[in-house]
């Protein structure tokens, strides 16, 4: 009975080790083909991520260079509504009055637009601010109207002049409020009056920016600047 007892156990013991065996090469060559089609799989997941972040990097460029196109479109529309409103006025005179032709030097808005913005990247941050002023000044309504406030509020910063700075952005919020640039209206609003102790205001605008537009550059950077602001 004991040898009988004992075989048993040298059985029961046998079956366990045998569990512990190296594989056997038909294991291992399952194993190496799974992990060769693992490396085959995330080769081709790498190839399809690189594709996409090449048709990203386009696509960006194309949004880039049609925002360009409808600055400038823009830009003509205003020079056309300028120039038929001066006609306007002209024939309201009289209609017996020979029709008068624009002067050669007559400035039109988007020559006022492009000579701001060109003091403005120069550096003369005061002669574009004025720049800027005037052109809101005589074309309130026109089609790069907040684009104008922006950069005056841009110029003003810059010249060290925080809170017209802050009026300018708040007026894009105002009288623009569908306008594209609000994301970065709302960024600027907020950094400008941080410095004129309204930091609780800024805050909130700064997590407007993250909640309303959160796919936006504005919204990182209105995040970082929020990290800052509760440090």
């Amino acid at each position: 009975m004991k040898k009988i007892l004992t075989l048993i156990l040298i059985g029961g013991a046998g079956s366990l080790l045998s569990g512990c065996l190296p594989a056997s090469q038909q294991d291992i060559s399952e194993l190496k083909t799974i992990v060769s089609q693992m490396q085959a799989n995330q080769a081709e997941l790498a190839s399809k991520m690189d594709e996409l972040n090449q048709n990203l990097s386009v696509s960006n460029e194309n949004l880039s260079q049609s925002g360009g196109q409808l600055s400038e479109l823009s830009a003509k529309l205003d020079d056309i509504l300028a120039s038929l409103r001066n006609t306007k006025a002209t024939s309201a005179e009289g209609e017996d009055s020979l029709p008068v032709v624009q002067p050669a030097n007559a400035v039109l808005p988007s020559d006022l637009f492009a000579e701001a913005k060109n003091h403005l990247d120069k550096g003369s941050y005061e002669a574009a601010a004025t720049g800027f002023k005037l052109y809101t000044t005589k074309y309130p309504q026109s089609e790069n109207a907040d684009q104008a406030y922006i950069y005056m509020g841009d110029a003003y910063i810059a010249a060290g002049q925080t809170k017209k700075g802050a009026v300018a952005y708040a007026t894009v919020l105002q009288q623009f409020p569908k306008s594209k640039l609000i994301p970065a209206a709302r960024l600027k609003y907020a950094l400008s009056i941080v410095p004129l102790g309204k930091t609780d205001e800024a805050k909130r605008y700064l997590s407007s920016v993250v909640k309303d537009f959160p796919k936006s550059s504005e919204a990182t950077q209105a995040q970082a600047e929020l990290a800052k602001l509760t440090e």
